[in-house]
């Protein structure tokens, strides 16, 4: 019955920051529910203290914000625990560049993840749009010019692993645009999201240089490149003959997102991952000393 009466706590402050919204945009298509039916039903369970037999959805509707500076459409889904977690809001602005839209979508996000659980923050959300969609305006990806000694250089490409440490690593785009990349590159290695991120990319010196460029381009709240090896790239007939001489060429075989037993503090999206299991995994791949240098302290295997 406690679960029920906080999930109507939960439901009543969506409920009422819904009115709040439909106050600040009345006009006529400036937020639109996408079923109405929700709103009755998440009324009628609020109503009932919890004590119903009503099968509940998550809240959808979308706010069209058009005025002389900006304009902007913000989908937002509210999962069934908000504000205990974080919603989902998508920005839509017809006149960015793609890759403008999606930082403005991923900084946002991380503005999200920043305000405070259990206190609701459409509004806070929308209004930082319109504060900081200016800067956005004027951001191109422009393809990279790869001058005649780089060229040069990439001929003689040695192998390289980067150990990439973030603080953390939450954002859906992030982690899309992490194997993404990767996929892209012809990278090997994986990303363990959750806090703190864990980022192993391994291939040609040139495209592991490029990839962490690329990827520390984007806003994060503390990344860095905290290992690098760097070995002669292995011949096609290489077999290593002991896990210290493999890792002298490629331990993984395709670039991968890991997911060790995660566990949350009750903040939605925030999460640790087992880092026991990951040290397993390090282990297998001849990579023990790793764990330390990345995290600072020895690590403990988890228990088969």
């Amino acid at each position: 019955m406690e679960q029920q009466l906080k999930q109507a706590e939960n439901l009543s402050k969506q409920l009422e920051e819904l009115e709040m919204l439909r106050s600040i945009y009345p006009g006529s298509g400036e937020l639109i529910v996408t079923d109405r039916t929700i709103i009755s039903d998440a009324r009628d369970f609020v109503a009932a203290s919890g004590d119903s037999s009503v099968i509940l959805r998550k809240l959808s509707f979308v706010v069209n914000v058009s005025s002389l500076e900006v304009k902007f459409t913000a989908t937002c889904d509210l999962p069934l625990k908000y504000p205990e977690e974080i919603p989902d809001i998508f920005i839509r602005v017809d006149t960015l560049h793609r890759s403008s839209q999606r930082r403005l979508n991923e900084d946002l996000e991380e503005f999200i993840l920043q305000t405070e659980r259990n206190e609701v923050c459409i509004l806070n959300a929308l209004q930082w749009v319109q504060e900081n969609i200016s800067q956005y305006k004027d951001i191109k990806e422009e393809p990279p010019v790869i001058q005649d000694d780089v060229k040069e250089e990439m001929k003689n490409d040695k192998f390289t692993r980067l150990w990439i440490l973030s603080h953390h690593i939450y954002s859906k785009y992030k982690r899309r645009d992490i194997l993404d990349w990767a996929s892209e590159m012809k990278l090997t290695g994986f990303s363990l999201p959750g806090k703190p991120g864990i980022i192993c990319v391994e291939g040609t010196t040139s495209d592991a240089e490029a990839y962490w460029n690329r990827l520390r381009r984007l806003t994060w709240k503390k990344i860095s490149c905290k290992h690098r090896e760097d070995y002669p790239f292995p011949d096609k007939n290489w077999k290593p003959q002991d896990l210290k001489e493999r890792r002298k060429g490629p331990c993984f075989d395709k670039f991968e997102e890991l997911n060790f037993n995660a566990h949350g503090s009750g903040t939605g999206r925030e999460y640790h991952m087992d880092l026991g299991m990951l040290q397993r995994c390090l282990e297998e791949k001849g990579l023990t000393d790793i764990f330390k240098v990345l995290l600072g302290v020895e690590g403990k295997a988890a228990a088969n």
